[in-house]
């Protein structure tokens, strides 16, 4: 995101909410009282402070835009969709949960069947709530699809440890599982924990977040698959600022930007390497996915073009 504002003239300032919408709020408070009044806005609504924080931007005409969709049930209701009740919130940028979870189901049963097994699937989910529900609803549908059964999900808060203890168990209870879905890439390490010395199967296992760690274990052939690329959302989020500071008329016409994540298993993972080997970021021309500069309506953005942009030079004019 840094990269992003620098190759396009805007005066990037980040403050630091601690994960804590109270701290959030009195950290943009006291930004909003000692500087000039910012241009744009982007943040993450924490639950229980989205209504305070949005109301506080609108109150000093900041144009804003959230990142993710953290806001759900009673809250979400409250805040309503952009341009509703608050006129100065421009949209959501998000990945695609749902789509994200279809991915990882995807890959992993590829894998099986390309290794000739029969697919026992369970799922380790993160907590209770929307984003890691959205994911296993993916990979439910998906298996629906493929008329293949998911024996339990189960949630483990996250967490490698808990999530090594939950498959473990799972294990026990569904001896012929084979295939373990996890909802993020550090509880994938803890299912691999889980099945560490088992030389009775292969196990197919996969997570999601593109965690270093876990691109080293696809590498040596130890986890299946991982799903990632959410790290790019506050740059996707400044370079639409930027087309709307410039008149495109994006925001006018659209309340949020769905972006896909990207899939990394063995057949690929050498593909990725430019990605992982980047030091610095301003390699990428991150202009060249401005709608100004190209003909189409919708923001292509993915890392398929990124990889194909790499070589090209940035221009731009001034915001804060």
């Amino acid at each position: 995101m840094q990269v992003a504002a620098k190759q396009n003239n805007v005066s990037l300032t980040t403050i630091y909410g601690g994960g804590n919408r109270h701290i959030q709020l009195a950290e943009l408070k006291q930004y909003l009282q000692y500087n000039p009044k910012p241009d744009y806005a982007i943040l993450i609504n924490y639950p229980g402070g989205a209504e305070q924080s949005m109301s506080l931007l609108e109150q000093h005409k900041v144009n804003f835009i959230t990142l993710e969709e953290t806001i759900v049930g009673v809250e979400r209701d409250e805040v309503g969709k952009p341009r509703q009740r608050f006129k100065y919130w421009l949209g959501e940028v998000f990945h695609d949960n749902f789509k994200a979870g279809e991915q990882l189901g995807k890959a992993l049963l590829n894998e099986a069947i390309n290794a000739k097994q029969t697919p026992h699937f369970v799922a380790i989910n993160g907590h209770y709530g929307t984003e890691s529900d959205t994911r296993s609803d993916g990979l439910v549908h998906y298996l629906r699809k493929q008329d293949v059964e998911l024996e339990q999900v189960v949630y483990a808060s996250w967490n490698k440890q808990e999530a090594e203890n939950k498959v473990s168990r799972l294990l026990q209870r569904y001896p012929d599982t084979n295939v373990i879905w996890c909802a993020s890439d550090l509880m994938a390490q803890g299912a691999l924990e889980a099945v560490k010395g088992k030389k009775d199967k292969a196990y197919f296992i996969g997570g999601i977040d593109w965690l270093d760690d876990n691109l080293d274990l696809i590498e040596q052939q130890k986890l299946t698959a991982s799903v990632g690329g959410h790290f790019m959302m506050g740059a996707w989020a400044l370079i639409s600022v930027v087309d709307h500071h410039n008149g495109n008329p994006y925001w006018q016409n659209h309340d949020a930007i769905k972006f896909q994540l990207g899939v990394i298993t063995k057949h690929n993972i050498q593909s990725y390497s430019w990605l992982r080997n980047i030091q610095d970021w301003s390699v990428i021309p991150f202009e060249t996915f401005l709608l100004q500069n190209s003909k189409s309506t919708e923001y292509a953005f993915d890392f398929d073009t990124l990889h194909s942009l790499l070589s090209e030079k940035p221009k731009n004019t001034a915001l804060h």
